[in-house]
């Protein structure tokens, strides 16, 4: 059983997590940073969860101690506040994972992200999908340019059919195939292959996968490329570009950003020069809808 540690001010937001997870982990609470790392000292710890604006050392500098003192123990924040204001801070920090306080709280979704922190099983939009009535309903080999834009309606035909919107699914897309057909592919001194908006034929090696799938209480998709060329600090860097503005005229990046900023949930997962895939998930009740998580998984 892993062991987490969850570092909160407020007592019913410990409570809460102590009372939900002790059955999946090995559960430890504390009130404060100077607390959780007397409870670190003493060893043991594969995960720590830190509230963000604490009295006293706050959650990314806390973190921050955490990664210098026991740089095998994964962490994550935890807040409530706007995550965009903290892009700089996780950049700065090594944060790739900053999860909101929604009200209600996903707990769901928080599980499976701390799941995928301590396991390492990261792939695949079946993991966010629920086991009573989840479902992967198409799959897709995306071998060139024309066909991403094939693959792109028929994504949003089926959502608008099934579920009669497709939110901003088509801009979403464009942006990820875009990137995943233009900044995957590398020559071998590492530039990019294919000049971005020409007409693409991929080679096997460069084939893109895309997923659709559903369950009762939302829909994902997903679009994988076999290249790995992005790297969790490459992707911190773009996002802070664009949210500060720095970034207003680079030819990259602004596809992240605007997925994230448009789709309910956005994850990224990265196994360095093998594949990277982001997932794009929208609620169907928009209860969880606010502030934007980050979440960015790296193998």
């Amino acid at each position: 059983m892993y062991k987490v540690l969850f570092v909160d001010d407020e007592d019913f937001i410990r409570d809460m997590l102590f009372e939900y997870f002790r059955e999946q982990f090995e559960v430890v609470t504390v009130e404060n940073a100077s607390a959780g790392l007397n409870v670190l000292s003493n060893g043991g710890f594969d995960l720590v969860v830190s509230d963000i604006n604490m009295p006293g050392m706050k959650g990314p500098q806390f973190l921050a101690e955490v990664h210098r003192l026991y740089p095998t123990v994964k962490t994550a924040l935890l807040t409530c506040l706007n995550i965009d204001e903290y892009i700089t801070l996780a950049r700065e920090n090594s944060i790739s994972s900053i999860i909101p306080k929604t009200a209600p709280f996903n707990f769901n979704e928080i599980e499976l992200i701390l799941q995928g922190l301590l396991s390492g099983e990261i792939f695949g939009i079946s993991r966010f999908l629920r086991l009573e009535d989840g479902i992967i309903s198409n799959k897709y080999c995306i071998k060139s340019s024309a066909e991403s834009r094939d693959v792109r309606e028929k994504i949003v035909t089926e959502l608008e059919e099934r579920f009669k919107s497709s939110g901003d699914t088509r801009l979403i897309l464009d942006e990820i195939l875009s990137n995943a057909i233009y900044h995957a592919p590398a020559k071998e001194e590492g530039s990019e292959k294919y000049a971005q908006f020409t007409e693409v034929e991929l080679e096997p090696s460069e084939y893109i996968y895309a997923q659709v799938g559903y369950d009762s209480e939302k829909y994902a998709v997903s679009v994988l490329d076999m290249q790995g060329r992005l790297t969790r600090d490459v992707v911190l860097s773009k996002m802070e570009r664009q949210i500060t503005g720095a970034g207003v005229l680079d030819d990259s990046g602004r596809g992240l950003h605007m997925s994230r900023l448009f789709a309910d949930r956005m994850v990224i997962n990265i196994e360095r020069n093998k594949r990277t895939e982001v997932i794009i998930m929208n609620y169907l009740s928009g209860k969880y809808r606010g502030y934007k998580p980050l979440y960015i998984n790296e193998i």
